[in-house]
């Protein structure tokens, strides 16, 4: 059977349909061309076609021809292919340049897009999804609203799952294959407990980076599985790591060596038991020693910084807290360097570390000096460009140290063509300033009497600063778990500003203001998932010090006998925290002066706890714990005189040396009980001023009570009734603004040997002057 062309459009008969323009029909006159038909080939007219620019075949795009110039008497033959549709299609426009239409007005073709990438279409949409669900405002907010936490997880999970489908389904590069792992192990281990398959999207990562020699990229992947595997398994990390520093420091790739210690170190500090913090120390040293051979100063001031800042921590002798000034001797050596000048991070940390280490020391004089370079450092901050809103900060190091690092992000980044840096994530510029305000109140705690309340308002504003943190949204979008620990960490600094200001009201003797921050303490920790350790040991302090101020000793009796306060047994001491003995010590302390009275019945305790200080106290870096440990002594001392003075001179000259007012009017209040009792003479007046000036300077109201009685007495032996009057007078005032069981108390008849008065003083005054 014959071919039978089918033209159900009437192509020919427009094609064969003469052009109505006469200029055109001139220039293009009608070519022939054969075309099969039923009898055989037919001939039809090519020229609208080939006038047009544009032929749109079927189901094609669109076809751009150039025409053909020819001339009156040339001929060209040519044939044009038009396939059979299989379906009902479109009809054709045949638009002629030179006004020619055709008979059918046909439309053009829709413009038909190109295929979507889909890969692309699902790393965008993931990013997406995550800067939906970072950007959800405050997480305080969310916590507290159910609805916006299940879109969060919502959010999160529909990010991962766009991640999770490029990679199973999508052929990727090499090298961005590698990102995506990274990236979706890294949302992984953030947001999900789903450790496992974040395992196991690093190690095909690993693998892959191996082959094809991806360091920069291998090595981020092995940072966060250490990290993962740290979670789980805290000790059998430390041995990951090791092989990897290994490796690292056999390709010479320096910069990683580096991050894989401070890693390693940050480990141990957060493990925080003697054994972890030594071993940090020592990893210091190698960092340190290795920066000293590369001549990497940056490296060599942060980890210098550092080996302080850990030396503190241990404070277990003077050999630690000598190493620790000698580490900040290194640093301020480096200070002039022009690379150092510009980090103002390591700046304010080292003024941070040095106030830290004269606290520790209980020096008053060089903290108040050392509070003033902190707050010269922190006035750096706001006008520094190095400060960025999340609070990390780069530590350039010579490119040498990596040079096929190319990459702009990760621990270890490219900078320019001769500089790398490593990266530190530090606290926001607003959490500086907190922690500028707890150092500089602490500083300021021995004068804030005589300063003007100096260390109350300046806790006070802390305590403002963290609340309006808290309530504001932060710059910088950020996951749900690292949000949250950020509150909890302004959580922790909140109560302990609250704790040092609850000391300072306690000091004098503000039992009701200290009494509300005490239960504001209480609704804090009652809501904390983890509590730290001295957070817990300072709040049952406050707790044990404010029932011992306002006079129920029994209750105050039964919680520095608990075994969160009491002291340790000599085998247990070297497992606890400086902190936490410090702490035993001082409940042990005011323990002593509470069951001191031979009427007590727990009496026959004080010579065993007495003895079981004496090995701690005499030689503690802590000397105001020296001096309230002489003062306890002297008073519950049953041998001569000659002990008692010795002990009284002791306790007189350390607390000189800390400036602590409260101890020296304690001191020369007991001095002038015990050995200037009926005595006239101008040293017993002298002692009798001296103790009633200090006690208004620390505006004690109850040892402004006592030095006002024993004033009075000295002065009626010698004769001067009137002015003992006067002098007893304010005293009684005085003691009407205490609690109601200490008046109760010093209204008694009381003998020599139980002074129930003095007693009350003694504890409050040695709990606060050591704090």
């Amino acid at each position: 059977m014959a071919y039978q062309a089918q033209d159900p459009y009437a192509r020919q008969t427009a094609i064969q349909q003469s052009p109505s323009n006469a200029r055109y029909s001139a220039q293009y006159p009608p070519q022939q061309s054969p075309r099969f038909t039923e009898n055989g080939y037919d001939t039809y007219n090519a020229n609208a076609y080939q006038a047009n620019s544009t032929i749109a075949p079927f189901g094609g795009a669109l076809q751009h021809r150039q025409p053909i110039p020819q001339l009156q008497t040339q001929q060209r033959a040519f044939a044009v292919s038009i396939p059979v549709p299989s379906a009902p299609v479109p009809p054709l426009a045949a638009h002629a340049s030179n006004e020619y239409r055709g008979r059918q007005n046909m439309p053009p073709p829709p413009y038909q897009t190109p295929p979507l990438d889909y890969q692309l279409l699902l790393l965008s949409l993931a990013e997406e999804y995550f800067a939906s669900a970072y950007g959800f405002g405050s997480m305080a907010d969310i916590a507290h609203r159910e609805g916006k936490m299940q879109s969060y997880y919502k959010m999160m999970a529909t990010g991962l799952g766009c991640l999770e489908a490029v990679l199973k389904y999508f052929k990727m590069e090499p090298e961005k294959e590698a990102i995506v792992r990274l990236r979706y192990a890294t949302i992984l281990f953030e947001e999900t407990e789903n450790t496992t398959e974040a395992e196991d999207s690093l190690n095909k990562g690993i693998v892959l980076c191996d082959r094809h020699r991806f360091f920069n990229l291998k090595y981020n992947m092995q940072h966060l599985l250490a990290r993962i595997q740290f979670s789980k398994t805290p000790r059998a990390t430390f041995k990951f790591l090791d092989g990897i520093l290994k490796d690292a420091e056999a390709y010479q790739h320096v910069a990683w060596v580096y991050a894989f210690r401070f890693l390693k170190v940050s480990m141990h500090l957060e493990l925080s038991s003697h054994q972890d913090l030594i071993a940090a120390l020592n990893l210091f040293k190698s960092i340190i020693s290795m920066a000293r051979n590369y001549g990497d100063k940056a490296i060599l001031a942060i980890g210098t910084t550092l080996e302080a800042l850990t030396c503190l921590r241990i404070s277990s002798n003077a050999e630690y807290y000598e190493e620790a000034q000698r580490a900040l001797a290194a640093v301020r050596s480096l200070q002039l360097d022009p690379v150092i000048e510009e980090l103002h991070q390591l700046t304010v940390l080292m003024s941070f570390v040095d106030l830290c280490c004269q606290l520790q020391q209980f020096e008053p004089l060089q903290a108040i000096s050392k509070m003033q370079i902190m707050q010269n450092a922190l006035r750096t901050v706001n006008s520094s460009q190095s400060w960025t809103d999340d609070g990390s900060f780069a530590i350039p190091i010579p490119a040498a140290r990596m040079p096929s690092c190319k990459s702009q992000n990760g621990i270890v980044r490219r900078r320019n063509n001769d500089t790398i840096v490593l990266m530190f994530n530090w606290m926001p510029k607003e959490d500086i300033y907190n922690v500028g305000y707890l150092l500089g109140g602490a500083s300021m705690a021995n004068r804030n009497t005589v300063d003007g309340k100096k260390s109350e308002h300046l806790l006070e504003e802390g305590i403002k600063s963290l609340e309006r943190a808290q309530r504001q949204n932060s710059k910088v979008p950020k996951s749900i778990t690292l949000a949250s620990s950020q509150q909890a960490w302004r959580e922790h600094m909140n109560c302990y500003m609250r704790l040092y200001l609850a000391f300072a009201l306690c000091a004098r003797t503000s039992w009701l203001a200290a009494k509300e921050q005490q239960s504001k303490i209480e609704a804090s920790v009652a809501l904390m998932i983890k509590t730290p350790e001295p957070l817990l040991l300072l709040k049952a302090y406050l707790d044990a010090v404010i029932y011992q101020g306002i006079g129920n000793l029994t209750k105050a009796l039964s919680l520095y006998q608990s075994s969160v306060l009491s002291l340790p047994a000599p085998s247990e001491q070297r497992s606890h925290s400086q902190i936490s003995l410090d702490i035993s010590i001082l409940s042990t302390l005011n323990m002593i002066l509470i069951i001191r009275s031979p009427s007590h019945p727990q009496n026959h305790l004080v010579p065993l706890l007495v003895s079981n200080l004496e090995p701690l106290c005499p030689q503690n870096q802590n000397h105001q714990i020296r001096s309230a440990y002489h003062l306890v002594a002297a008073t519950t001392s049953p041998d001569t005189i000659l002990l008692t003075k010795q002990y009284l001179q002791s306790a007189l000259q350390v607390s000189k040396q800390t400036d602590n007012k409260h101890l020296i009017c304690m001191v020369l209040n007991f001095m002038s009980w015990k050995f200037f009792r009926g005595v006239v003479g101008e040293q017993a007046e002298s002692c009798a001023r001296a103790s009633q000036s200090l006690a208004q300077q620390s505006m004690n109201g109850l040892w402004m009570s006592v030095s006002a009685g024993l004033m009075a007495d000295t002065l009626e032996v010698a004769g001067r009734n009137e002015e003992a009057g006067k002098v007893r007078q304010s005293g009684v005032e005085t003691s009407g603004s205490l609690p109601q069981a200490l008046q109760e108390a010093m209204n008694r008849d009381l003998d020599g040997l139980d002074v129930r008065m003095a007693d009350e003083g003694e504890i409050y005054a040695v709990a606060m002057g050591v704090n």
